[in-house]
């Protein structure tokens, strides 16, 4: 479910001192590379048949990385929300300090803006096979040419915590940890509190120039259900689970965060989703870290705190 998230606050400076193209071993599709910080930031952009853009990720590399070593690292993939970038954990939510001198390489992809990271039912021409990019194609480019390794583990904030979720559980075994912040995490939750997810789902696809059909199928048919992150839960048995939200209400915490006279009605709305799927997944006993933070928003603030609580979490071996 695309929920906006706010555009970067301030434009990233980025350094440009090498750029090459290459193929996958795994696909015909060209990857260029590009240096952002030597030795630490590398974006790449893959010329995809899947998706009707080119595919953007930034990588973070671990201390001693080597395109060329034996070793094999593990892996953190970060998801950004609806109408973000594959720039925003690094130019918004300070990932690189976050993560520091870690031994994991952090993978950090976009996504199209009302993608919800799936594959769209109607994926049109040229395609919107947003899943199949991110799980097929960029998934075998990592293992084959980065030396990325067996243990992985996923977050995303908003969509991207839906989306983080949905992977999970669609793709059981392949992530031993999953952690949403803030994530969008059922495709019917009604609202109250908050807004209906509706609202955000029509409103990305009308963005898009689409409708939510073209995306999801018809509402409420098998592919709508497949794409609901909240239908998926069973699958994420024997997966690390953390679920982070704030609850949007008025007010300020003791740290002084929040809005003494506004409630957040998207925040609420994803508490909503949250707390619904703490309740799921304890009638399945299925373990969860749950988060609920008074007063917090829809925001990096946010979102950068519950990465720095989550991290240990979800790079524990």
């Amino acid at each position: 479910m695309p929920i906006p998230v706010a555009r970067p606050l301030a434009a990233l400076a980025l350094l440009l001192t090498f750029a090459s193209p290459a193929r996958a071993a795994s696909s015909s599709s060209e990857v260029t590379e590009t240096v952002i910080k030597e030795g630490r930031v590398l974006d790449l952009t893959i010329d995809s048949p899947l998706i009707n853009v080119p595919g953007k990720v930034r990588l973070l590399l671990p201390p001693g990385y080597s395109k060329t070593s034996a070793r094999r690292w593990p892996v953190l993939w970060l998801l950004h929300g609806g109408g973000g970038s594959y720039t925003d954990w690094t130019a918004q939510g300070d990932a690189d300090a976050i993560v520091g001198g870690r031994d994991v390489l952090v993978v950090m992809p976009d996504t199209g803006p009302c993608s919800g990271y799936m594959d769209w039912k109607d994926p049109g021409v040229p395609p919107h096979k947003w899943e199949s990019f991110h799980m097929g194609e960029l998934y075998d480019l990592l293992r084959n040419e980065y030396r990325a390794g067996d243990r992985q583990a996923i977050a995303g904030l908003s969509m991207g915590g839906g989306g983080a979720i949905g992977y999970a559980a669609r793709f059981p075994g392949r992530f031993a940890a999953a952690a949403s912040y803030s994530g969008a995490l059922d495709n019917d939750y009604p609202g109250s509190p908050g807004l209906p997810a509706m609202t955000a789902i029509a409103g990305g696809a009308l963005s898009c120039g689409v409708t939510v059909e073209q995306i999801y199928g018809p509402v409420g048919g098998d592919y709508w259900e497949r794409y609901n992150p909240r239908h998926s839960l069973a699958a994420l048995r024997g997966t690390r689970l953390y679920l982070a939200t704030g609850d949007g209400q008025a007010g300020r915490d003791q740290a002084g965060v929040g809005n003494p006279l506004l409630v957040d009605p998207v925040e609420q709305s994803v508490y909503g989703m949250t707390t619904q799927a703490v309740d799921d997944l304890g009638e399945l006993g299925i373990p969860v870290r749950v988060r609920v933070k008074p007063y917090h928003r829809h925001d990096w603030l946010n979102w950068q705190a519950e990465l720095r609580r989550s991290l240990d979490f979800l790079l524990a071996p």
